[in-house]
């Protein structure tokens, strides 16, 4: 998986992404408040947009940075959030992946 890690740690860089992302509006405001959940709870994290949705890659809790390791109390409220958004829109379908010690919430708009 390709990441560059710098811009993990950069709210606004990733926030940049998903506002130019050419998503409809109501999604890019779902992502940037997901997107501030995932920065309140201080993990590093990226987003890549594709063709049916939002990958959102977890990289690791702050602040020991290792990747693969997270906080249980952060990644909780993450997938919080997560049910939360899947719960108030029937359009929107979310999986979970772990792929090489990182943990990918994948979000599909129907």
């Amino acid at each position: 998986m390709d990441i560059d890690i710098e811009q993990c740690r950069e709210n606004n860089k990733i926030k940049e992404i998903i506002s130019k992302s050419g998503l409809p509006v109501k999604y890019i405001k779902l992502l940037l408040r997901l997107s501030d959940g995932i920065y309140i709870n201080a993990v590093n994290y990226n987003v890549r947009i594709t063709d049916d949705g939002v990958s959102i890659i977890l990289i690791s809790s702050k602040p020991e940075n290792i990747t693969g390791r997270f906080t249980t109390g952060a990644l909780t409220n993450i997938f919080y959030r997560v049910r939360e958004l899947e719960k108030e829109h029937e359009e929107i379908e979310t999986e979970c992946h772990v792929r090489d010690n990182l943990l990918e919430i994948r979000i599909k708009f129907r």
